[in-house]
């Protein structure tokens, strides 16, 4: 797994069909611009694990040992927040309510003027959050980790799965529709009232989930694993590539992208998938 010549990708934050984000092992965050990726060169040489903006003017990506990095809109520039344990990404709701989460629990939070830690009670690494407001965010991670932040704190709510399966990725429609991703092909759906396992057909590791609507979700892992969900049934996609995917994220139902190993990016327009990457 990632022995290629190009960065890994772990990570994609698209804005616009001509302004689209990735970050990987080589820990150079790389931009789309519609035509070419550009390599964009900073300070930083450990791996940025995750990326996340709420828009092209604010975008944070973290990783290896702690660092943030942040763009304005014409500059990466190092964030020192305190703290040096490594992070897996970073969700928010807007510029001034920001999560950046990690190793070993680790969750700090900015409220638009400071740094502050939020304890999520739980020791195993974090890995996915997803949320319709800062009254309602989801926590996934290792081990079944599950926690749900009410705008003050993160609660412990009973374990959805065995300790032996981790929870990679989160993504919901809304507050009474939400899916988790995770090893062994787990597929989780919260209807409202209670979490339910969904029958994904695989057993590989799905580490992300993401989609436009109740009928149209897209799940990614190892091994090449593409699902599409329609409402119904969860079906295999045929990969455009044989690499492990890591994440995916869209802007519609034409503009769905999925980044990998290797420096894959691969982009479905609604009808075809397409090969766009570094």
């Amino acid at each position: 797994m990632f022995t290629g010549e190009k960065p890994d990708l772990l990570d994609i934050m698209p804005f616009r069909e001509d302004s689209i984000y990735v970050v990987g092992k080589d820990g150079i965050p790389q931009h789309w611009d519609g035509g070419e990726w550009l390599p964009v060169r900073t300070e930083n040489t450990n791996p940025l694990m995750g990326i996340w903006g709420p828009h092209e003017q604010c975008i944070y990506a973290v990783g290896i040992g702690g660092v943030v990095l942040l763009y304005n809109g014409k500059d990466w520039k190092q964030v020192d927040t305190g703290s040096y344990d490594s992070l897996n990404s970073a969700y928010g709701i807007d510029e001034n309510n920001v999560f950046l989460y990690g190793v070993g629990g680790r969750m700090l939070y900015w409220d638009g003027k400071k740094w502050d830690y939020r304890e999520p009670n739980t020791i195993h690494d974090l890995f996915g959050m997803w949320g319709v407001d800062i009254d309602h965010i989801h926590t996934v991670g290792g081990e079944g980790i599950y926690r749900f932040y009410d705008g003050k704190e993160f609660h412990r709510r009973e374990d959805l799965t065995d300790e032996e399966i981790s929870l990679f990725g989160v993504w919901g429609t809304h507050g009474d529709n939400i899916y988790i991703c995770g090893s062994h092909g787990t597929i989780l759906n919260y209807d409202g009232t209670d979490w339910k396992p969904m029958e994904s057909g695989t057993e590989e590791y799905l580490l992300s989930i993401w989609g436009t609507s109740a009928e149209d979700i897209y799940a990614v892992g190892d091994n090449a694993a593409m699902l599409h969900y329609d409402g119904k049934k969860w079906s295999p996609i045929e990969p455009l590539k044989d690499e492990y995917f890591t994440k995916v994220k869209g802007l519609g139902p034409d503009q769905v992208y999925v980044a990998g190993e290797n420096g894959t990016v691969i982009k479905y327009d609604g009808k075809e998938w397409s090969d766009m990457s570094l």
